[in-house]
């Protein structure tokens, strides 16, 4: 097992039902597979109907040149009937001989009634980039049936670690990114997952240790933000 997946602490798959919410070139969804899950479903449209090389690439260049991204289904890299960010899923699927079953479809569409729910859903690097996370995390509760597997950018700052804050992003200023909407900090990532529907959540990897570092004030501007990846497991 790689040092990632050690990581995440899965829980048992064999056996199990996965959901994988926007697996991108499906890595999760096919270790799933060869961990036993008896049934693996990846779900995705966004990254899929995106040119991904060519994406990074118009990033990396805005960048260079300082100006702002437009939105990427404004870009000739959105390419919905065309699929192309499916390519890397599809190539690996027919290189493994994998089983697990691809559906290109928003999530947040899906019915749990009619779609099914699973024991094990994997929710990797996708919250922050939702308008509505709140919406979302209730979404991900509808679709589980055992545990959730969060794994979401977030963030720290020093001594208010006590308040549930998001830092919401208007455009790119997270990462030059103009898919990227929120930022938790760890007390507002478990309460969401609390009041979207699972009753207990245990942290994988939490916030890091920082100091303070002298008086910040919100309306000085001058808080100290530090940013990670949060890893939870949240349990129906």
């Amino acid at each position: 097992m790689t040092n990632e997946l050690k990581s995440l602490c899965l829980p048992e798959l064999r056996g199990k039902t996965v959901l994988d919410i926007g697996p991108m070139d499906g890595f999760y969804s096919f270790e799933a597979e060869r961990h036993g899950a008896k049934r693996v479903v990846a779900v995705d449209y966004y990254s899929w109907s995106l040119d991904l090389g060519k994406h990074f690439e118009y990033m990396k260049e805005c960048k260079e040149r300082g100006i702002e991204q437009k939105p990427d289904q404004e870009t000739p890299n959105w390419r919905p009937s065309e699929l192309p960010g499916k390519r890397g899923f599809d190539t690996a699927h027919k290189a493994l001989g994998s089983k697990a079953e691809s559906i290109v479809a928003d999530y947040m569409s899906l019915e749990p009634k009619t779609f099914g729910i699973f024991d094990v859903v994997l929710y990797m690097g996708v919250l922050y980039h939702m308008p509505d996370p709140f919406a979302a995390m209730k979404q991900v509760a509808a679709l589980t049936r055992e545990v959730a597997i969060i794994e979401t950018e977030a963030e720290v700052i020093p001594g208010y670690e006590n308040l549930a804050l998001c830092e919401f992003f208007e455009t790119n200023e997270l990462n030059r990114d103009m898919s990227n909407w929120w930022s938790p900090n760890e007390k507002a990532l478990l309460a969401l997952c609390r009041a979207a529907g699972f009753r207990r959540v245990e942290i994988i990897v939490g916030a890091p240790a920082v100091k303070k570092q002298g008086m910040r004030m919100f309306s000085s501007l001058l808080l100290q933000v530090h940013r990670y990846r949060a890893t939870v497991h949240a349990f129906k």
